[in-house]
C-alpha cells in the first residue's frame, strides 16, 4: 500500500498544491514555516479522517477560508481514491472511491499509518493520557471491535460523569441510573483491559528487537503496564470507589486511568534518560508499532517522520537511515530542513524522492 498523491486545497497554510510520492522514501525539505509538517499532516488527516495535530476540524481551516479539502490516490491492490473534505458549520464528509462513508470510525484504521514528531517524546515524558492514546490508535487499527468499544466506554463515561455532577449539585442520588452506566462500563471496560494485555506481551517482543537494533543491544528497556484491574475487577472498583465518585463528581476506577511506565537499565526513563535515550525509545515504539500492525494487518503502513533527524545524534540517525532504507520497509515520507542532509545520509543506499517546497 502505498500513496501516489496528494491534492491540497485550504487545509492549514496551504492555498493549493498537489505532490506526487513515490512508493519508497520520499522527503519533503524547505526552510521552517513553509508548510512541510502540514503536508505531512493533511496525509494523516487523509488517511484517518482527523489531525494528527490538532482536536478540531475547524482549526484545519486555512485562515480566512470557510473549508478544506484533501484528495488521494492509494495503490492497494487496486488503486483507490480518498477524499475528505470539512465546511463550516457543516458535518465532515469522507469518501471512498466517491462512495461516501457513513460512519468515520468505518474508516478509521483501513490505511494504516504510524507518524513520528519531535513532540510524540511526550508519549514518555508527559501525562497518562499521552501513552493511552498511543495504544489506543495502534489497537483501534487492528481491531475494529476494540475501536468500538473504546467509543462507546468513553460515550458512557461522559454520561457518568456528567450525571455524578448534577447529583452533587441537587443533592439527590439515584443508585438504578448509576448501576445503568456502571453495567455498560463493565461490558466495554472488560474488553478493553483484556486486549491491551493480551496484546501488550505481543508488543512487548517487537519493542525490544526494535530498542536493540537502534541502540546496538547496549541498553536494556522495559515498560511496565499499570492498571487497577489487574488487581481488582472492574464491577467491584467501581462499586467500592463509588462514595469517592459520589463526593467529586467524577469516575476515579477504569481503563481510563491505564498507565505504562517506560525503565532503561532499572530506572525510570523519563526521571533520569538523556535526550538520546528517551528518542530513541519513542523511536523504538513507533517502528514496533508499525512491525505490531503489519503483523496484525498484513499491511505496511505508511511511515510519517516529521524533522525527526534534528538534534540527533550520529549513531541513531545512521541506525534510523538504515531501518528506513531497507526493502521490507513500505511507504516512508519524510520532513527536513536541510535537502542536503538527506542526501548524505541516504547517501546511494536508496532512491530518495526529494520534495523541496
Amino acid at each position: 500500500m502505498f500513496l501516489k498523491n496528494i491534492y491540497i486545497s485550504q487545509f492549514k497554510s496551504h492555498q493549493e498544491a498537489n505532490i506526487p510520492f513515490l512508493q519508497g522514501v520520499n522527503c519533503i525539505t524547505g526552510k521552517n514555516g513553509v508548510g512541510k509538517t502540514n503536508i505531512l499532516d493533511a496525509v494523516y488527516f487523509l488517511l484517518n479522517g482527523r489531525s494528527y495535530f490538532q482536536t478540531s476540524d475547524l482549526l484545519c481551516v486555512k485562515q480566512n477560508e470557510s473549508y478544506f479539502i484533501l484528495k488521494g490516490l492509494l495503490q492497494a491492490e487496486s488503486d483507490i481514491s480518498l477524499m475528505v473534505s470539512f465546511q463550516t458549520g457543516k458535518r465532515k464528509s469522507i469518501k471512498v472511491n466517491d462512495v461516501p462513508v457513513v460512519k468515520r470510525t468505518n474508516y478509521f484504521g483501513q490505511f494504516p499509518c504510524v507518524t513520528v514528531t519531535p513532540d510524540d517524546v511526550e508519549i514518555i515524558n508527559g501525562e497518562s493520557e499521552q501513552r493511552r492514546r498511543f495504544f489506543d490508535y495502534m489497537l483501534s487499527v487492528v481491531d475494529a471491535e476494540y475501536l468500538n468499544h473504546l467509543v462507546e466506554y468513553n460515550k458512557v463515561l461522559e454520561v457518568r460523569n456528567r450525571q455524578l455532577k448534577l447529583f452533587l449539585e441537587n443533592e439527590h442520588f439515584d443508585i438504578d441510573l448509576l448501576e445503568f452506566y456502571d453495567n455498560k462500563l463493565v461490558l466495554h471496560g472488560t474488553f478493553i483491559f483484556d486486549a491491551r494485555k493480551k496484546a501488550l506481551k505481543e508488543f512487548e517482543v517487537f519493542f525490544h528487537k526494535t530498542y536493540l537494533d537502534i541502540t546496538e543491544g547496549k541498553e536494556n528497556p522495559t515498560f511496565t503496564y499499570e492498571s487497577k484491574l489487574l488487581h481488582q475487577d472492574m464491577k467491584s472498583g467501581l462499586t467500592q470507589n463509588l462514595p469517592k465518585d459520589r463526593i467529586l463528581g467524577r469516575t476515579l476506577f477504569g481503563i481510563h486511568r491505564d498507565d505504562w511506565t517506560f525503565e532503561l537499565n532499572g530506572m525510570l526513563l523519563k526521571k533520569t534518560g538523556s535526550q538520546g535515550q528517551i528518542k530513541s525509545c519513542l523511536l523504538a515504539l513507533k517502528l514496533a508499532m508499525y512491525d505490531y500492525i503489519h503483523t496484525k494487518r498484513g499491511v505496511k503502513p505508511l511511515l510519517l517522520l516529521d524533522d525527526i533527524f534534528e538534534k540527533m545524534d550520529n549513531g541513531r540517525m545512521k541506525k534510523l537511515v538504515e531501518i528506513i532504507s531497507d526493502t521490507s520497509m513500505g511507504q516512508v515520507i519524510i520532513t527536513d530542513t536541510s535537502s542536503e542532509r538527506i542526501k548524505i545520509y541516504f547517501d546511494k543506499k536508496v532512491n530518495v524522492n526529494l520534495l523541496e517546497i
